[in-house]
């Protein structure tokens, strides 16, 4: 495996600090199915959710883990293909963590990547979903040009959420102006 950048290493560090084993997490973008590993072998007893748009993505992410789980860790993980705009159609219960690992799936084509709409759609559906207590994980891709949009959009809709309900972290580079960012939301217990 190859040696994982600052951006990853943060978001997988909160996740182990945050998450118990019988916690249910939703892996927004699967892309190839590392994130999703990491989440499942978190978990353990708990379920994961996993959502990408292309089935290439989806085929990657079941591989690599009946790769590495075993048949009864793979019972409580759903992988959809289908966009991560409205969790609602899917998902009934309340979940602990929200994961998006933006861009575009490594290895593929780069013109298909993650877009504002859909991005703000979803994290809508996101904060809707968490239990309290729950938090959203967010590594973002300036480098690119839909990216650097994402992003941009991303901190100006993440600054309106209510400070009494929602803590929002923000994690970037500043001497590396195009190097991934690291978001995390948690939701406050009312």
């Amino acid at each position: 495996m190859k040696k994982q950048t600052f951006h990853l290493q943060k978001a997988h560090s909160y996740w182990k600090l945050f998450l118990k084993p019988d916690d249910i997490a939703i892996d927004a973008t699967c892309g190839n199915g590392h994130d999703s590993l990491v989440l499942k072998n978190i978990l353990k007893a708990g379920i994961l959710y996993g959502f990408d748009i292309q089935k290439s993505a989806i085929e990657n992410t079941e591989k690599l883990l009946k790769e590495n789980l075993s048949s009864e860790d793979f019972q409580n993980i759903f992988l959809h293909e289908s966009s991560h705009e409205d969790f609602s159609k899917y998902i009934k219960n309340k979940v602990n963590l929200v994961t998006y690992n933006l861009g575009y799936l490594p290895g593929f084509s780069k013109s298909v990547t993650t877009k504002v709409d859909s991005t703000l759609k979803s994290i809508n559906s996101a904060l809707s979903i968490l239990n309290n207590k729950g938090a959203i994980s967010i590594i973002s891709y300036p480098g690119h040009e839909e990216g650097e949009k994402e992003e941009i959009a991303l901190l100006q809709f993440l600054k309106t959420l209510d400070r009494k309900a929602f803590s929002v972290c923000y994690h970037k580079w500043l001497n590396k102006e195009k190097a991934p960012s690291f978001f995390w939301i948690e939701k406050l217990l009312f």
